[in-house]
């Protein structure tokens, strides 16, 4: 196999032109600070971070941590984008199907004040499991709408890779310049040699 053929899987893929690589760039630097920062808060107790009453194995925590907290820095440079991107998508659907739908949380939880402990009201015409309004859930999270947004950017970046304003591109062609190198060097002796 060429060595060319995994670099997009390990590096993603850096061809993107200026402008929508600039707004890869932003988005990557805010949604890498703000998974680093709600990781980080988890890696200081990583193997227990859930509670001690959690049915998740500890080192199903620490996986979900790191990927939040190591996964969020290698956004914020862009560096091994699709590995990390995998590892913040796994974790935010694990915790949308672990944790927001099982305590019946909104999509959206509208809170104007000070929110009370409990499931919320009704809001406007929309069903409960879209919108409530006011209410929390006993860890204070209230909605998946976060987790929602980090799926989302998730995909952007698996579909389109972190831009050429990363490190994974310059690594790209870094590796990819050095393979194609070593793949046309022997063919390029022989073709000398034979004149």
């Amino acid at each position: 196999m060429n060595t060319n053929t995994l670099l997009p899987y390990v590096f993603g893929r850096g061809n993107v032109d200026g402008r929508a690589s600039t707004g890869l760039l932003v988005l990557r630097v805010l949604a890498g600070t703000a998974m680093a920062i709600h990781g980080s808060t988890k890696m200081m107790t990583p193997f227990t971070w859930m509670g001690p009453s959690a049915s998740m194995p500890g080192a199903l925590q620490f996986l979900g941590a790191f990927a939040e907290f190591g996964g969020g820095i290698a956004w914020i440079l862009g560096l091994l984008t699709p590995i990390a991107t995998a590892g913040i998508l796994f974790t935010m659907v694990m915790g949308i199907l672990t944790w927001h739908i099982p305590m019946h949380e909104p999509f959206i939880r509208l809170t104007v004040g000070m929110a009370t402990p409990g499931p919320g009201e009704p809001w406007g015409i929309y069903p409960t499991w879209l919108a409530r309004a006011g209410g929390q859930s006993i860890a204070g999270s209230g909605s998946s709408e976060l987790a929602s947004l980090f799926i989302a950017m998730s995909a952007v970046l698996l579909g389109i890779g972190p831009g050429r304003f990363s490190l994974d591109a310059l690594l790209a062609r870094r590796f990819g310049r050095d393979a194609a190198q070593r793949d046309l060097l022997p063919h390029y002796a022989h073709q000398r040699g034979a004149s």
